[in-house]
């Protein structure tokens, strides 16, 4: 699997899958996103530098497949990390193996602590990030807070 960071072109596919169900249902934000306000979203995170997205795409002999969406927010303390799957690209085992990368990319850029923030019926992101280092931090309401220090 490869990461490349997310460009303009991307703007639609990101949009879709942040409004699949499973996705809606594991948000924040339970509500479907309008594209206008998902395009100027968007748009104001990719020139902002305190904002990292990565697309990880399989290789395959018909070309590339977009497997899904890590996105880092950089605070001062720490960076806030976050995934989503292209749907049909669900239930695969590719969802730890993308963090990895994309995790791996990110830490070449800043060197910082990084914290998820998953819903505590989320078990497949939960088990996700369990793969990749991080550990049980501390549970606010419906939500888990998993850390991974730095290496």
């Amino acid at each position: 699997m490869i990461v490349n960071k997310a460009t303009k072109k991307d703007l639609l596919d990101i949009w879709l899958w942040r409004n699949d169900k499973k996705s809606i249902f594991f948000s924040k934000n339970q509500k479907k996103i309008t594209l206008k306000s998902h395009k100027k979203w968007f748009e104001k995170n990719l020139t902002n530098i305190r904002v990292k997205f990565y697309l990880g795409y399989l290789i395959k002999k018909n070309g590339k497949k977009k497997v899904g969406v890590v996105r880092f927010n950089i605070n001062d303390k720490y960076t806030l990390v976050s995934i989503n799957l292209n749907p049909i690209m669900r239930s695969k085992g590719l969802s730890h193996i993308l963090l990895a990368v994309a995790i791996k990319k990110f830490l070449r850029f800043k060197k910082t602590k990084l914290i998820a923030e998953i819903k505590n019926n989320n078990l497949a992101s939960i088990k996700c990030f369990l793969k990749n280092k991080f550990y049980f931090l501390k549970r606010k309401n419906s939500y888990n807070f998993y850390q991974r220090s730095l290496d």
